[in-house]
């Protein structure tokens, strides 16, 4: 019985902190600006888990949005 209860317990704090670790692995991390030639970002705001730019193209927009999609961005249509 008491190495059934050791098991539960290991069990239960292995749990607790992959969830923790996860947790604290999910926040995002936001760069204030980021330039390239195509275009430029900078940071508007930010949550737990997603970064907020307002971006501005200095080529034609399919480049652009070429560019931004192969960096990591997605646009978000207000």
């Amino acid at each position: 019985m008491n190495t059934l209860r050791k098991y539960f317990l290991s069990a239960f704090v292995a749990t607790v902190l992959s969830l923790t670790l996860a947790n604290v692995a999910a926040m995002a991390y936001c760069d204030a600006e980021d330039h390239t030639e195509q275009y430029s970002c900078y940071n508007t705001g930010e949550d737990d888990c997603y970064c907020y730019y307002d971006c501005y193209c200095y080529s034609d927009q399919d480049t652009c949005d070429l560019a931004l999609f192969r960096n990591g961005y997605s646009k978000v249509m207000e």
